[in-house]
């Protein structure tokens, strides 16, 4: 599995060595049982298959995998009574981190946020981290898998989950872009004015200690200083951001799909705002991807 134009995230990959147990809820799909076995070669934590045994037993066979070694906690042939098991073995202490299977990511999200799941004060939330050739360190994007059309206050609860992630993985003083389709603030444009207000509150009420929150930021001149320069901007974020905030999820998932597919660039993601971290798999994922995102959540367990 060499990705050698995506070195900073295998260096996270190459780096993390943990017996953790990682709870893979519903597995019964080819990538699922392949991302578990990518997980055992790299020894990032210990898998817990979450499911029917038969079928996953069926599956391996298939395969021509050997789970024999592998623990499986057998539930009913139902990816709801699956993510409920899951999120028990949480709350015993069975498991450290969640990763979703062959299931809707609403079947496994709803245990997760019932009354009796794993909600903490934080509102739950979604961080990518990306590893992109053009950009000289990793980048960090929220949030675009949870929230739909998140206001002010929920942005700051976005913003506040993925700046404590980003000091567990030893990302300091942070630098946050706010961005939208354009620098300027026009009351016609919620996300410029929700942009201004999250900055003015973060000057008076830090959102994170240490953390510097500019915005709002075109994405050219979030992400370029030379763009910067030219439309008259200055700021120490300008080309140098840890952190991209969009303003909602249409623009979050757009952007990170054109970075993976026209870009080249490869990522890790985890939910956030949950007791455990929690990753959302989809079908279309890299195996790359999925063990980068295990590595995350690991890292992310091992600090908290």
């Amino acid at each position: 599995m060499s990705q050698t134009q995506h070195d900073r995230l295998q260096k996270w990959i190459d780096g993390t060595k943990t017996q953790q147990k990682l709870g893979v809820v519903f597995p019964l799909s080819q990538p699922s049982l392949e991302t578990v076995a990518h997980i055992l070669t790299h020894k990032l934590c210990i898998p817990v298959l979450i499911g029917p045994r038969f079928k996953i037993e069926q599956l391996a066979n298939q395969l021509s995998m050997h789970i024999n070694d592998i623990e499986i906690v057998d539930t009913e042939d139902d990816p709801i009574a699956a993510s409920k098991k899951a999120v028990e073995m949480v709350k015993e202490g069975k498991c450290a981190a969640l990763m979703k299977g062959s299931l809707h990511t609403e079947e496994l999200m709803s245990a997760v946020v019932s009354r009796d799941g794993l909600r903490t004060r934080n509102r739950i939330s979604h961080l990518f981290v990306f590893d992109i050739a053009s950009y000289p360190k990793l980048l960090g994007i929220s949030d675009c898998v949870v929230n739909i059309a998140p206001d002010v206050e929920q942005k700051k609860h976005i913003l506040r989950n993925s700046l404590e992630a980003l000091a567990k993985l030893k990302i300091m003083a942070p630098k946050v872009a706010i961005v939208a389709a354009t620098e300027v603030i026009n009351p016609a444009m919620p996300a410029t004015t929700d942009a201004n207000q999250l900055v003015e509150f973060h000057q008076t009420n830090p959102i994170y200690p240490g953390a510097i929150i500019e915005g709002p930021f075109g994405f050219d001149n979030a992400i370029s200083s030379i763009s910067a320069e030219i439309k008259g901007i200055r700021s120490s974020v300008s080309g140098d951001p840890d952190l991209i905030l969009v303003p909602d999820l249409q623009v979050g998932n757009i952007l990170y799909k054109a970075l993976v597919y026209l870009g080249g660039a490869e990522c890790a993601g985890v939910v956030l705002g949950a007791s455990v971290p929690i990753i959302l798999t989809s079908r279309s994922d890299s195996i790359f991807s999925r063990i980068a995102s295990t590595a995350l959540a690991m890292q992310l367990t091992n600090s908290s």
